[in-house]
């Protein structure tokens, strides 16, 4: 289990996902419904039973058909029976599957979020080619892989001026360029990329495409040592066809469903990062109030338990903010009948602000709960040095922290035009 366990043995016993779960839902239930708390107690089972399967040698992707045999690979849009289905069941799925293992949430939501919720835009504008959803059921049910392709080695927080070039056939486009950091990358069987037609001329020249892996892309795992279990590639598409059934939206289309599945994917990514938040703040509260140091429980230090009790605070906070942007998200927008304008922009401003303090609060969380918990916690005895990693790689994924200060910096220039 451990590579050299010195754990004291009856800390390791309530250091158990189970106890996690119940200080999580003495924390979060009461800001559910009826249906959201059996929804979680569904998906507490599943993780309880999953857990023992879980080989931390190895990496993530034998367990997405797991997730998918129980519709767990996404809950934002519905699909086949599994129910129920909305932002804030997404955000609940991502905020569970973090706690039982943050680098498994993290392929989930490449493949089944930000490749997976294209297919889904794709329909919802009228498309009708039914290779999207034989590709949708492959992604959802994890018997493939997916990734998104939109940053590139000379675009990160300019995604929009692509380099990727895109060349119009009779029967498709073909796709030149390299994207970066295609999380899922060296294992996908399908990527959702972006290229361009005019480089000069993006917004009106865009193409979103699902290209699969037969159809000649190359990948080449970058080394990122954080996520180990977790493959990220350069990826490059060299004269690569794409046929027009694969294509999702053409002629500057593209720009449009980039930025439309930006907010679902922020406020995902702010369910991931809620559960590496609860995670780190729940093993530190066990361990510290088990752990004796000079004859007393380690939290009854206020070094140490005023520290908790700060991030507790900040967790508590974070879960509530991401719980109600995704309340209005599904009333007001996924499940209205005429979505609201106004709602709109207020998500979208939302989705950036929270994905920018979720972000910063898992890795401060993280960090400042090692300094709590000392030297055990930089161990593979307890969970949260991998926690700590993968809240780094959660700070970069779905557009850094400074891409998000810039957008929020603009949402302030914005409030101007209301004087």
């Amino acid at each position: 289990m451990f590579q050299e366990k010195i754990i004291n043995d009856d800390i390791l016993a309530k250091m158990s996902l189970e106890n996690v779960f119940k200080i999580f839902n003495d924390n979060v239930y009461p800001m559910l419904n009826t249906e959201e708390r059996e929804y979680c107690d569904k998906l507490q089972e599943f993780c309880i039973d999953l857990n023992p399967k879980i080989d931390r040698s190895k990496d993530v992707y034998g367990l997405l058909p797991e997730l998918g045999k129980h519709g767990y690979i996404q809950r934002i849009n519905p699909w086949k029976d599994f129910k129920p289905v909305g932002m804030k069941k997404e955000i609940l799925l991502g905020t569970h599957l973090s706690m039982l293992d943050p680098q498994l949430e993290l392929a989930r939501l490449a493949s089944g979020i930000l490749c997976g919720n294209p297919t889904f835009h794709y329909y919802e504008h009228g498309g009708e080619s039914d290779v999207a959803r034989k590709i949708q059921d492959e992604l959802l049910s994890g018997q493939k892989i997916g990734c998104i392709g939109i940053t590139e080695p000379e675009r990160g927080s300019d995604a929009v001026n692509m380099t990727t070039i895109c060349t119009k056939t009779d029967d498709g486009v073909i796709f030149n360029g390299e994207k970066v950091y295609t999380t899922n990358g060296p294992k996908a069987d399908y990527f959702c990329c972006y290229g361009v037609y005019d480089e000069g001329n993006p917004r009106d020249t865009m193409v979103q495409g699902i290209i699969a892996r037969e159809f000649g892309v190359k990948t080449e795992r970058l080394k990122i040592n954080s996520v180990p279990r977790v493959h990220i590639a350069h990826t490059i598409l060299d004269n690569v066809k794409v046929p027009q059934d694969y294509i999702l939206a053409d002629n500057g289309l593209g720009y449009k469903r980039l930025f439309e599945g930006l907010v679902p994917e922020r406020l995902s990514i702010m369910g991931s990062g809620i559960g590496i938040c609860w995670a780190g703040i729940i093993y530190g509260i066990i361990y510290t109030n088990l752990r004796k140091q000079f004859g007393k429980p380690v939290i009854r230090y206020q070094g140490v338990g005023y520290g908790l009790a700060d991030l507790l605070t900040k967790s508590s906070a974070a879960t509530a903010l991401a719980l109600q942007a995704a309340t209005v998200y599904d009333e007001k927008i996924l499940f209205a009948d005429e979505p609201s304008k106004e709602a709109g922009k207020w998500i979208a401003a939302i989705s950036s602000q929270g994905k920018y303090y979720v972000a910063k609060l898992t890795h401060e969380i993280c960090y400042e709960v090692q300094q709590h918990m000392g030297g055990m916690s930089v161990t593979d005895n307890t969970p949260l040095d991998e926690l700590t990693d993968v809240s780094k790689i959660e700070e970069v994924i779905g557009g850094a922290r400074n891409i998000q200060l810039l957008l929020i910096q603009g949402q302030i220039q914005r409030f101007m035009r209301l004087l």
